[in-house]
């Protein structure tokens, strides 16, 4: 699978506090168990990706997430 690549950001740039680094796609099996797939630096595209994984007609269930900077 392809990953998909995030670029940083440029150096006059800055992410607010709190605002998504990215937005990251997971699968949640039977069991409850949740796996990050794909990192997204657009959250339309994470959405898209779901869709495409959800229209396949397996069995698990998909969902779009932010990943966060963990500074305070």
């Amino acid at each position: 699978m392809h990953h998909s690549t995030i670029a940083a950001p440029s150096p006059g740039r800055t992410t607010p506090p709190g605002a998504p680094l990215a937005w990251l796609l997971y699968r949640i099996d039977d069991n409850g168990n949740e796996v990050t797939m794909r990192r997204f630096a657009r959250r339309a595209d994470a959405e898209a990706a779901m869709r495409i994984f959800e229209a396949r007609g397996h069995k698990q269930a998909y969902l779009v997430r932010a990943e966060r900077d963990q500074a305070p």
